[in-house]
Parts: structure tokens; C-alpha cells; sequence
């Protein structure tokens, strides 16, 4: 799914996933993302606002926001469906796709293996490779690429009730947008200019409200309560 607007991205995506028979295998707002989207998790066809030259690998069914989900359902019922998906060089599996589900949760290694009854040292190994794949080198970094990219979604449960969803400060928003770009803390310090012990703080409080306890986790729930732009 791709749209150069996020909100229009997530809510397409998310009618897309409550019609019989689509799943969103997640979104894009750019063309290195889809890119990047499609090389993980090759779809069977493409919804978006783009040319059909940028996707030449996938059907495309046209995203024009004017038109209304009916003129986009039509569209979808005449896509010849041929299954392209496939286990290709850099895409990710089903397997890896679960131990991944799992880290961006924030869970360790030795949780995510009695989750999945496998080895803590065969869960290392799927995160070594997963990361590879990501082109990252934390799980943060892994879990702000999966949210950028909406590549673990949650099943649909009804829209969040607005006085659940917590009230952050500008600070602790800008350090939320700072993990989700997979910044360190010192690297949040510096570019809001303030000091690690500052970040730490303000995190602490941020953790507190969103009820998490690592910036994984913070990062999961936040996406989870619409927090994230």
C-alpha cells in the first residue's frame, strides 16, 4: 500500500485489511520505502498513488483519494490475482516475521524463545539475519523501520478511545519522533540540543505515560495509540 500521505497510507490500509480475502503486507510513503517493502515482503499487487513504471515487478491498482473506497474496491475485483509472493534474496519469512513481531515488542531474546519454543541462541541468529535484511544494527532501529513501514500490523480492533491515548509534551513527542527515526540517546541529545541526562529524563516520563518499559516497546504502543505522524 502507498500513498504520499501517511494518514491517507494508514487508513486505505486498514479498509484494505478488513476486506475478505486482503491483507496488507504493510505501506509506504515514498519510493525507496516501497521499495524497500516490496523486497521484504513481495507482494501480489500494489495499491497506490504512483506510475506503473515505478513498480514494473507487481500489478498496480491505481490510489486516487477523489475516487472513494467504491471505485477502489471495483478496481481491486478486476486485478487478476496470481500469487507473486515468494521467499526471495533479502525478503523476509513467515518465521522471521514472527521472532520480529516479537522484538519490536521489546521482549529478550530468552522470552521471544519460550514464545516460539526455539533456542535463545536460534532466536539471536533470526535477529542477526533479520537485521541484515533490515540494514540495521539495533532492534530500536529494527522496530522504526517496521513501524515506518507498517510491516507488523495489529488486527483491527476498533478505533482507540481518545481519553486512553495520553497526552505527551512537545519534548517527549520530539524524543518519541527521534526513536521512531531509530536515534540512540545521544544522538537525540544532539540533535534536540539538550543533554543525555535531559533524554533520559525525559524518557523516563514518556515510558510512565505510554506504560512500556524500553524504547521498543515505547515505540510499538505509540504506533499502537496513533501517536506516531
Amino acid at each position: 500500500m502507498h500513498s504520499w500521505e501517511r494518514l491517507t497510507a494508514d487508513a486505505v490500509a486498514t479498509w484494505l485489511d478488513a476486506l475478505p480475502g486482503w491483507l496488507v503486507v504493510g505501506t509506504a510513503c515514498s519510493v525507496e520505502d516501497l521499495a524497500l517493502l516490496c523486497r521484504l515482503r513481495p507482494p501480489d499487487v500494489v495499491v497506490g498513488q504512483l506510475e506503473p513504471d515505478l513498480v514494473p515487478d507487481f500489478p498496480l491498482v491505481p490510489l486516487c483519494p477523489a475516487w472513494g473506497l467504491a471505485a477502489l474496491r471495483a478496481s481491486l475485483e478486476h486485478v487478476p490475482l496470481v500469487p507473486l509472493r515468494r521467499v526471495a534474496p533479502g525478503a523476509l519469512t513467515d518465521r522471521e516475521m514472527e521472532v520480529l513481531a516479537y522484538v519490536c515488542s521489546g521482549q529478550s531474546a530468552a522470552l521471544v524463545a519460550s514464545a516460539l519454543r526455539l533456542s535463545p541462541h536460534t532466536v539471536v541468529n533470526y535477529k542477526r539475519r533479520i537485521f541484515a535484511k533490515l540494514g540495521v544494527q539495533s532492534r530500536v532501529q529494527a522496530a522504526a523501520v517496521v513501524a515506518r513501514l507498517g510491516l507488523v500490523r495489529a488486527p483491527c480492533s476498533g478505533v482507540v478511545a481518545r481519553e486512553n491515548v495520553p497526552t505527551l509534551t512537545h519534548r517527549e513527542q520530539d524524543i518519541l519522533s527521534s526513536i521512531a527515526r531509530g536515534e540512540s540517546v545521544r544522538q537525540t541529545a544532539h540533535a534536540l540540543g539538550i543533554a543525555v541526562k535531559t533524554v533520559e529524563s525525559e524518557q523516563r516520563q514518556l515510558f510512565f505515560k505510554l506504560r512500556v518499559h524500553n524504547r521498543a516497546q515505547a515505540l510499538a504502543e505509540a504506533q499502537r495509540l496513533g501517536l506516531l505522524t
